[in-house]
């Protein structure tokens, strides 16, 4: 059983990954619209040549981003394992002092 420690770090490890991802599904949108937004020079044609770098980033940051929410899910539902749940019975047993 996870400890809250763990959890915790569990919790910062999700959060970078989704950062990660989202920077670099950022950097993969600037690399393939930038030379649309570009006059004609060389630059726009070194930009022009690295659309599959463009692509690889995107889908790798939305890989990154799609693995961090599976992971926030699967701690959220260890978190849930350490909650103790009070039945009815233990309500009403309290409720009863």
């Amino acid at each position: 059983m996870p400890t809250p420690n763990s959890i915790s770090a569990q919790h910062q490890a999700n959060n970078d990954l989704l950062i990660k991802g989202v920077t670099c599904a950022i950097i993969g949108l600037v690399v393939l619209i930038a030379p649309y937004f570009m006059q004609a020079s060389e630059l726009r044609n070194i930009f022009l040549q690295g659309h599959i770098v463009g692509w690889f980033a995107l889908v790798l940051g939305a890989a990154f981003v799609v693995q961090g929410f599976v992971r926030r899910r699967k701690t959220r539902a260890a978190e849930a394992l350490l909650v103790p749940k009070t039945t009815y019975t233990a309500e009403r047993k309290k409720n009863r002092r």
